[in-house]
């Protein structure tokens, strides 16, 4: 995986404490020999609360807080793995997911950790970095140990050049992680016949046969798509590694995670975009409300964040 230069890792209390994410991190950074800046991002709401009730002691709170976490920030970084890193804390804090993307634009990273605060899907700064941050965000679990199963969910369905080009992030992502891991890569794709109801319609007519005889050609194209896809970007696989699945494409991948009992799944993020390949809309945040693995999602060539820096 040696892509990522300039990571943001963000940690929160309960991350720091439990360090779950902390050694995938520090390996990625040895083998990209990346920069990684650790920051904290907090809620800080029930400060607030408190501090209506301790009238005039909100500005002695605060610094008293921003010690705290300065301190435990400090003992994180001092720890061995971190040896031959450079690495670096920064004490700014911020839970307000628009400061984060502004310094991320700021300063070059090109990639964003997060700890996942939940047991299942991911907490809501994670889901408006995914949607809003304009380099790849990556939501680890807390107790993942190993990303020995990874999965790749593409579309080769569309003839725009922007979702090719995601596919092909999607893809290299997947095998590189897949073999420093010493794992194994799975590659997914959903399909639906389009307007298949509208057909079945008394307007239109068309027989449970022809409908039938429609999808097999439809499963034939995008099987041969998907060989194509994998063959142009040079990977090698065998048949029980592609999975071509009919259905929406939110409940597939998460059907595919639980049979497959993948890891990691690698996939384009939710972003109003209006480019076709993405998953947009409700049902794919459901999925990643009711995701259980550690999720690495991508953005398109061309995308551009509705957070500015001015």
């Amino acid at each position: 995986m040696k892509r990522f230069k300039n990571i943001l890792y963000i940690q929160d209390e309960m991350s720091l404490s439990r360090q779950g994410s902390a050694v995938k991190v520090a390996e990625l950074a040895r083998l990209n020999e990346a920069r990684v800046t650790v920051m904290i991002a907090e809620q800080i709401k029930f400060f607030d609360d408190l501090s209506r009730r301790m009238t005039g002691r909100y500005k002695e709170l605060q610094q008293a807080v921003i010690a705290h976490h300065q301190e435990r920030l400090d003992e994180f970084l001092h720890h061995e793995r971190w040896q031959d890193i450079s690495v670096k804390p920064d004490y700014s804090e911020s839970d307000d997911f628009i400061a984060i993307i502004r310094k991320v634009m700021r300063d070059g990273y090109d990639l964003v950790i997060k700890e996942a605060s939940l047991e299942q899907g991911i907490d809501q700064l994670s889901m408006r970095l995914v949607r809003k941050c304009p380099c790849p965000v990556w939501v680890i679990k807390y107790d993942s140990t190993d990303f020995k199963r990874i999965l790749a969910a593409v579309d080769v369905g569309s003839s725009y050049p922007e979702t090719a080009a995601l596919n092909k992030k999607i893809l290299e992502l997947t095998h590189s992680l897949a073999q420093r891991e010493g794992g194994e890569a799975h590659y997914l794709h959903s399909w639906r016949l389009e307007y298949e109801l509208m057909l079945h319609s008394p307007r239109f007519k068309v027989s449970t046969e022809e409908i039938s005889e429609m999808k097999k050609d439809l499963l034939k194209e995008r099987q041969s798509e998907m060989s194509r896809l994998l063959e142009n970007n040079h990977i090698h696989y065998e048949e029980r590694q592609v999975h071509i699945r009919e259905g929406a494409s939110s409940e597939v991948i998460q059907q595919a995670i639980e049979e497959l009992e993948i890891d990691v799944v690698v996939m384009g993020s939710v972003g109003r975009t209006g480019i076709p390949g993405l998953l947009i809309g409700n049902k794919a945040e459901k999925l990643l409300n009711d995701i259980n693995c550690t999720v690495l999602t991508v953005k398109p060539d061309g995308f551009r964040s509705p957070v500015t820096l001015d």
